[in-house]
């Protein structure tokens, strides 16, 4: 079973989570590709994504 998002303020955790794994399992991948791939939005997996670099935790290729 995949991993899905949610857009609820209280799922934020868990976005992160599915997030981060989905960087872990397909290595460098779009914004857009993991949005699809967990159900969230693009703004949503961006704005994880930029926390998640501000945090060092990764690193964007752009």
């Amino acid at each position: 079973m995949a991993l899905r998002g949610t857009n609820q303020e209280f799922g934020r955790p868990y976005n992160r989570r599915i997030v981060l794994e989905s960087i872990r399992l397909n290595g460098p991948i779009a914004r857009g590709d993991i949005a699809r791939g967990v159900g969230l939005t693009v703004q949503t997996v961006s704005t994880i994504v930029r926390e998640l670099e501000e945090q060092g935790y990764i690193q964007s290729l752009r």
